[in-house]
C-alpha cells in the first residue's frame, strides 16, 4: 500500500509544483496591468515609483528561467507569462542594452555643455560653501540648471528662501542669471527672456516666497546662442512621496494623495509649453519620476531622451551617499534640432543625494 501511495503523492507535488510556478507568472502579469491602468490615472499608481526599474526587466526574466521546473502545458503557460510581462514591462526597466556596443560620444567643437543638479538645499546639509562652489565652477559648463535654491527648517518640513546672488555673480563673472523660486539658471549666453511656464503662470507679482516655491518648478530660459535663440528648461517636480514618514502611515499615503493634482499641473503646463515652443530646446532637471512611471510618458514620445548617446547601459541618479542607487529620477531631453552629444551622470562629491547630470548638446546649424 504504501509503494502504491509514494508515486501519487509525488505526482501531487509535482502537480502543484507546477501549477504555483504559473501562478506566480500569471500573477506578476496581473499585477503589471493593474499597474498600467493605475499609474498616472489614479494618486495610488504613484507606488510604482517605489520599485528599483530594471524589477520590470529582472522579474520576467527570473520567471523564465523557472519555468523548467513545470511541464507540460504550465511550463508553456509560465513562458507565455513571463514573455508578455517582459515585452509589457521593459520600457519600463530602465535598461538600454544597446549602450553595450555604444561608441565612446566625442562632442563637436561647438557643442553647448549642460550641467543640470539638485543641490540639496542649496548645500545647506552637507559639504561647505567653498567645496560648493569651487565644485560648480570646475564643470565649466555652458549653462548651469540647478535645483533646491533654499534652505529647509532644523525639522526639514517647511523651505526657506535664500538671497545667494552677490556669491553667484562674484562666483561666476560673465554668466547672466535668472531665479524663479527655487530654481537657478546661469548661462554664458545673452538672455533674451524668462516666460513663465504651467502654474506660475497664474502666480501674481510680488507673491511670497511659499507661493513661489509651490509654482515655481519650471525655468524656462530663452538665450541667445550664436544668433539663434535655444530654450532651456530647468526643472524640478514636486515629490509624490514622503518617505520618512514610512509606507505604513497615514501621512504616506495622505501625501500622496494631496501631490497628485499639483505634480499633474506641472507635468501638464511643461507639456503644453514644449508644444507650442519652435525653438530648439533642452529639458533636464530632477523630474521625480523613474523609468517605470508614466509621469515622463509624453515627454519621452515628444522629445528625445539625452541617455540615447550614453555607454551606462542602467543609468542611475539617486540615492547617492549610501546603497548604490537604484534609480534614475534625473531626466534630460532635446527636441526641435536640440541633440545631445554626450550625456553621463557624475559623482556630487558628497554634496547632495543626486548625481549630477552632465550634458553636451549641439544645436541646428552648427557642427
Amino acid at each position: 500500500m504504501a509503494d502504491t501511495l509514494a508515486p501519487e503523492k509525488a505526482a501531487t507535488v509535482r502537480s502543484r509544483r507546477h501549477r504555483l510556478v504559473l501562478g506566480i507568472a500569471l500573477a506578476w502579469l496581473v499585477l503589471l496591468l493593474v499597474e498600467w491602468a493605475a499609474d498616472g490615472r489614479i494618486w495610488l499608481g504613484h507606488l510604482v515609483g517605489i520599485v528599483p526599474p530594471a524589477v520590470f526587466a529582472l522579474v520576467p526574466l527570473g520567471l523564465a528561467a523557472l519555468a523548467p521546473l513545470a511541464r507540460g502545458t504550465a511550463r508553456w503557460g509560465t513562458l507565455a507569462a513571463a514573455a508578455s510581462a517582459l515585452l509589457l514591462g521593459f520600457g519600463q526597466s530602465g535598461l538600454d542594452p544597446a549602450a553595450l556596443w555604444r561608441a565612446e560620444p566625442r562632442p563637436g567643437p561647438d557643442a553647448v555643455r549642460v550641467f543640470a543638479w539638485n543641490t540639496n538645499s542649496w548645500n545647506q546639509l552637507l559639504g561647505t560653501q567653498d567645496h560648493f562652489y569651487a565644485f560648480l565652477k570646475a564643470k565649466d559648463a555652458d549653462v548651469y540648471l540647478l535645483h533646491e535654491y533654499q534652505h529647509v527648517t532644523a525639522d526639514r518640513k517647511e523651505k526657506l528662501p535664500v538671497d545667494d546672488l552677490a556669491r553667484l555673480h562674484r562666483e561666476f563673472p560673465g554668466y547672466q542669471v535668472a531665479v524663479r523660486g527655487e530654481l537657478v539658471t546661469l548661462s554664458r549666453f545673452p538672455i533674451l527672456r524668462q516666460p513663465a511656464v504651467g502654474p506660475a503662470r497664474e502666480v501674481p507679482p510680488g507673491a511670497d516666497w511659499p507661493t513661489e516655491y509651490r509654482a515655481n518648478k519650471v525655468l524656462r530660459t530663452d538665450v541667445l546662442v550664436r544668433g539663434r535663440a535655444v530654450s532651456f528648461y530647468n526643472v524640478h517636480m514636486p515629490v509624490w512621496n514622503s518617505m520618512p514618514d514610512g509606507l505604513l502611515s497615514t501621512a504616506f499615503y495622505r501625501h500622496m494623495r494631496e501631490r497628485f493634482a499639483p505634480r499633474r499641473a506641472q507635468y501638464e503646463g511643461l507639456e503644453a509649453d514644449l508644444a507650442a515652443n519652435r525653438n530648439p530646446v533642452v529639458v533636464a532637471g530632477d523630474f521625480n519620476a523613474t523609468a517605470a512611471m508614466s509621469d515622463l510618458d509624453p515627454l519621452r514620445e515628444r522629445l528625445a531622451d539625452a541617455a540615447e548617446v550614453s555607454t551606462d547601459p542602467y543609468p542611475t541618479s539617486w540615492e547617492e551617499g549610501g546603497w548604490k542607487p537604484f534609480w534614475r529620477t534625473d531626466w534630460a531631453f532635446t527636441g526641435n534640432g536640440a541633440r545631445a552629444e554626450r550625456y553621463e551622470f557624475g559623482t556630487p562629491e558628497k554634496l547632495s543625494d543626486h548625481a549630477v547630470q552632465d550634458l553636451w548638446v549641439s544645436l541646428p546649424g552648427s557642427g
